[in-house]
């Protein structure tokens, strides 16, 4: 992953010419500017800990001004920020999530320097189906069928823009709510992520899909039954990629299995049969 990175660096920042390291590789005799590229830290038990890596870019200029180190960080945003790659057959998703600390003046290395935080996310967690009945296929379907050319809904072929947004289900959790002879009634709770560069779009993008579902009610399901839409809840301040701007509230069945016997192929009877009846008198 981050080999990709640093070659997306080198390609599109011509001004550091081809200068990106890691950490050990850099020193005070290397030429400004450059950047460093290594992997940040990270909080096992926050969100997305398992789908995700933090990684940390570092542009280093000579000691003048500081416009000079914004102006490489802005070519570095611009670069990675939301920029979707692949290495090794993996799909990944970047996204920027903040500097870290204040600027840097390293007198060892006579330069100066700002550290950028980027979330690296792997695309993986976004395929969220499971089998049939599926509550996620349910609703990608129903997305694709309201908005066939306006959104993304199939997350193998997503690369979100505001001019067509990527809208993403994922499930959260799931509950027995009850069981009877013929079907298991289950509850489940569905985060809808909105993906879109601009806040306004998303916020656009947040309010269609409520008013949508909230006209929808139910939805039908692959084996034929009904899913209904129980709760519906938007939050345009939520994370889009960590958490998810919609959470929805269904419900729906899953038939019994069917109790299987084997079957004699043939059967035979010899002799005299002997009939015994017992009665209460």
């Amino acid at each position: 992953m981050r080999t990709t990175i640093r070659q997306m660096l080198i390609d599109n920042i011509a001004e550091i010419g081809g200068r990106v390291y890691e950490p050990q590789a850099a020193g005070k005799d290397t030429q400004p500017p450059y950047i460093v590229l290594r992997e940040g830290v990270q909080d096992p038990e926050a969100d997305w800990s398992d789908f995700s890596t933090i990684v940390e870019i570092w542009p280093y200029v000579k000691r003048t001004t500081f416009q000079q180190v914004d102006t490489l960080v802005n070519s570095i945003i611009n670069t990675l920020h939301r920029a979707r790659f692949s290495e090794g057959g993996e799909e990944y998703l970047a996204d920027y999530i903040g500097t870290v600390g204040q600027d840097f003046v390293d007198t060892e290395w006579d330069a100066i320097t700002r550290g950028l935080r980027f979330r690296v996310f792997a695309l993986g967690w976004l395929n969220g189906l499971t089998y049939d009945p599926d509550p996620v296929k349910s609703l990608q379907s129903w997305t694709k069928d309201k908005w066939p050319t306006e959104v993304y809904a199939d997350p193998a072929s997503w690369s979100p823009v505001d001019t067509k947004p990527g809208i993403y289900w994922r499930l959260v959790r799931i509950n027995l709510i009850e069981i009877t002879v013929a079907v298991n009634w289950l509850e489940a709770q569905i985060s809808c992520h909105i993906l879109a560069p601009s806040a306004s779009i998303r916020l656009k993008w947040i309010r269609r899909v409520s008013e949508e579902l909230a006209k929808q009610r139910s939805l039908e399901m692959e084996d034929g039954g009904l899913m209904q839409l129980i709760k519906i809840a938007a939050d345009s301040e939520a994370d889009p990629m960590r958490k998810g701007q919609i959470t929805l509230t269904v419900r729906f069945g899953v038939l019994q299995p069917t109790a299987e016997y084997e079957t004699l192929d043939k059967a035979a009877a010899s002799g005299d049969i002997k009939m015994e009846a017992v009665g209460n008198g």
